[in-house]
């Protein structure tokens, strides 16, 4: 199955065989996410492959391997480590191997060399127990027309990207030149400090599913012109 196809597959796993993967099958992946495309190559950023012990989580279940994920603070670097490591999940489950992006928790007993990066997020990943993939019918995701200006066939691809608490808090407008607008909506009520941080990561979650659903079409902008909409803040401008 290839990274598009997952797009249509995909589920977050949340129960996970404890035999760890095989070294060349982590090589494999680390070889994946240094050449995933970004959204920002000016931003710095850095992850590493870690066992159950380098990671404190609020999650019950746990994996065999996680990654650590950070970068550089910088303009749009949330929305930049979402596109790049969104990219990684779906050539993870692509594999036949189970991932789930995980906000609450952070690295243990672990120090990154990368200084001047902070840590962001991690996603765990391993063997799945039951069930990888999932149908159409197990989406349960808001309808087009309520993350859309528009009845937009195209935005399916970005209407079943994960999010956290399945907030699904993108917005998308339609310009005159065929370009599409993105927006955040913002949350009434924050659940705590790391609500902002997780929604801005969403926004390059479902901006990779837009890219990896039209690779060779797909251009970004953080900036470009845009309407001011109540309760929104604009993420950017892209073209598929």
């Amino acid at each position: 199955m290839n990274l598009k196809e997952t797009i249509y597959k995909r589920q977050s796993i949340r129960k996970y065989d404890k035999t760890p993967l095989a070294e060349e099958t982590l090589e494999e992946i680390r070889h994946f996410i240094d050449n995933a495309a970004v959204l920002n190559p000016d931003i710095e950023w850095s992850y590493d492959i870690v066992g159950r012990d380098n990671v404190r989580t609020l999650q019950r279940f746990k994996a065999p391997h996680y990654i650590l994920i950070f970068s550089q603070p910088k303009d749009n670097y949330l929305q930049n480590v979402g596109f790049i490591f969104q990219q990684a999940d779906l050539f993870l489950q692509s594999r036949g191997i189970g991932s789930c992006w995980i906000g609450a928790g952070g690295p243990k007993k672990y120090e990154n060399p990368n200084h001047g990066q902070e840590y962001i997020i991690m996603i765990a990943f391993g063997n799945p127990q039951g069930e990888l993939y999932r149908n159409s019918s197990q989406f349960r995701r808001k309808i087009i027309c309520e993350i859309s200006d528009e009845r937009d066939s195209k935005l399916i691809p970005a209407r079943l990207a994960p999010s956290a608490t399945n907030s699904q808090t993108w917005y998308f407008t339609h310009n005159d030149d065929g370009s599409y607008n993105l927006y955040r909506n913002r949350p009434k009520f924050r659940l705590n400090k790391k609500t902002d941080v997780w929604n801005q990561v969403d926004m390059g979650i479902a901006l990779a599913h837009m890219y990896v659903a039209n690779e060779e079409s797909f251009k970004f902008a953080s900036e470009g012109h845009h309407e001011k909409l109540s309760g929104k803040v604009f993420e950017g401008t892209f073209t598929i």
